[in-house]
């Protein structure tokens, strides 16, 4: 298995509101590609696991791209060198063709010199068009309300949402000069997200607040290790192997003999021994199941489901098996962190 962008098991109408938002989308940034327009890709630096929306990257590969990285100071804990991130952030657009002009860390307990940034992007587009993406909950918001704190209009135009031509999307448009703007487009939705998938009050273990938690667990052949109800690492062949897992702060995980694997499901479903529990995943059929079979290189790996965690070994020839809500974007990766 390598990288897996799945659709989502939920009802119909659920589907066509997704497929509908990221049709406007697409139409959205054909004008961006057609005006040779610089395009913000927004995103969440902890539920980012490299897997990318293969329809807007067909789409952008022709023109300037600016990544962002918000919530970088939820790696403070874990992480001492920022350039570690930025490489893998990099690496997975330079992987699907995409080479972004820069990759831009943000944190949000540390104002940004949104002036620079300006500055930067009426060098970067030569007069056009800028358009800002990204997922629902990837902190673009957040960011525009900062960007606006330092916005001057010097044009004879207002600020304004409206809806795009030919579309139903709702844009954000701010004027950059008389003849440009900067188009804020609607968010991208998260269905490939276990976020998308559990009840309102399992997020509270699945969203970091402050920072991310690293939970170390050795694992033997023949166990694993859960987190909450919504995922299962299992090591099915090789030698004893440490697990790094991170997650967010109130995220709880818990080891036991993989023979042992439905009646613990069973059995936290009810009692709620580790969390997150969502009553949506109370069986196995309720979950995909993939294996991984790791080259013997020594090196640190992870494997990562989107929203939710990623778990970090060194790989030597082992077969990890994951299991995870059913729809959810799962990717192994050179570590995202650790070297």
């Amino acid at each position: 298995v390598t990288d897996e962008r799945r659709e989502p098991d939920g009802s119909a109408d659920g589907k066509a509101v997704t497929e509908d938002v990221e049709k406007d989308v697409i139409k959205v940034l054909n004008d961006a590609v057609a005006t040779d327009a610089v395009v913000i890709w927004v995103l969440d630096s902890f539920s980012y696991n490299g897997t990318l929306n293969h329809e807007i990257i067909k789409k952008i590969k022709k023109v300037n791209v600016v990544v962002v990285a918000t919530k970088i100071d939820l790696f403070d804990h874990t992480v001492k060198n920022d350039e570690v991130v930025k490489e893998f952030i990099l690496n997975t657009f330079l992987d699907v063709g995409v080479k972004p002009l820069s990759v831009i860390l943000m944190r949000n307990s540390k104002e940004y010199d949104f002036v620079a940034l300006r500055k930067e992007l009426d060098h970067l587009r030569q007069g056009h068009d800028v358009y800002m993406i990204g997922n629902l909950m990837s902190g673009k918001t957040t960011l525009i309300n900062r960007f606006l704190k330092s916005y001057v209009n010097t044009s004879k135009r207002s600020i304004a949402t409206i809806t795009y031509p030919d579309t139903n999307a709702q844009v954000l448009e701010i004027p950059l000069s008389n003849s440009s703007f900067f188009y804020e487009l609607p968010d991208l939705p998260i269905d490939t997200s276990v976020v998308s998938k559990v009840e309102k009050d399992a997020l509270k273990y699945i969203i970091p607040k402050k920072n991310i938690i690293v939970t170390s667990k050795a694992i033997e052949k023949g166990e694993s290790v859960a987190l909450g109800n919504l995922a299962i690492y299992s090591l099915v062949s090789g030698g004893k192997t440490q697990f790094k897992f991170f997650s967010a702060e109130k995220a709880e995980f818990r080891k036991f003999k993989t023979t042992k694997a439905d009646r613990y499901l069973e059995e936290n479903l009810t009692k709620k021994h580790t969390r997150p529990v969502s009553e949506n995943f109370s069986s196995f059929l309720d979950f995909d199941v993939f294996d991984y079979e790791m080259e013997n290189d020594g090196q640190w790996h992870d494997i990562g489901i989107e929203g939710l965690c990623w778990a970090s070994f060194v790989a030597k020839g082992q077969t990890i098996r994951v299991y995870l809500p059913k729809g959810t974007a799962l990717k192994e990766f050179k570590s995202k962190v650790l070297k």
